[in-house]
């Protein structure tokens, strides 16, 4: 088995991962806190996209318009999550931004459309990470500033800005990345699923930890 071949294998423990916590969310939905619940809807578009990316790769072997569509909704759901369940209020600000962002995006979509591999340069990830990677380092500060406390909000936002910090290295150069003849870029693709994986695992545990916890709370464990 080459080494391409194994990473493909490898690339199919990413929607098992995130159905399974799909799944665990669902069973204990009514006892997990909101930013959890919210994290569902996250997890479900992550699954659709991969669900789509290989039906459409099979079919027309280009399925890279997937990563500019997903970065759309990616973008779209953190913008309106941090408001909700981290802000807990409306930064205008914020949505400003997010909305340039979300129109540069579908223009990208247009234009990017029937762009064959060999000419695609997109920008979407990068935006969408580098947004992520704003709003929370923006959110720590402003609990730096309360002195608040280790909480499990502040832990996932720690999550989110190391996951999407070394995801915005691994997309700066994704033109490179699809076109360059050496075997090399197939050990960024790796270290990259591993580094999601690695994410998925994380959000799956804390949503199992934290419905786990709240159901032994309402039965008085």
């Amino acid at each position: 088995m080459t080494f391409y071949e194994l990473l493909k294998l490898f690339t199919y423990i990413s929607p098992f991962l995130i159905g399974t916590t799909i799944v665990i969310g669902i069973c204990y939905f009514k006892f997990i806190k909101r930013e959890y619940q919210l994290l569902l809807l996250y997890l479900s578009i992550c699954l659709i996209s991969d669900i789509i990316s290989r039906i459409i790769g099979v079919i027309y072997n280009n399925n890279l318009i997937i990563i500019v569509i997903f970065s759309f909704f990616e973008l779209l759901f953190f913008s309106i999550y941090y408001q909700l369940a981290f802000f807990k209020r409306k930064i205008w600000v914020y949505t400003l931004i997010a909305t340039v962002a979300l129109i540069y995006i579908a223009w990208e979509i247009v234009d990017l459309w029937n762009v064959p591999p060999s000419e695609f340069q997109s920008y979407s990830r990068v935006i969408s990470a580098f947004f992520i990677i704003a709003i929370a380092i923006n959110y720590l500060f402003e609990k730096i500033e309360e002195k608040q406390k280790q909480s499990s909000l502040i832990k996932l936002n720690y999550a989110f800005i190391i996951f999407y910090s070394l995801h915005l290295i691994f997309f700066l150069p994704i033109n490179f990345l699809i076109n360059v003849p050496s075997s090399i870029k197939y050990y960024f693709w790796s270290a990259n699923l591993l580094l999601t994986l690695t994410f998925y695992v994380y959000l799956g545990r804390e949503i199992w930890r934290n419905g786990l916890t709240q159901k032994r709370l309402h039965s008085g464990l």
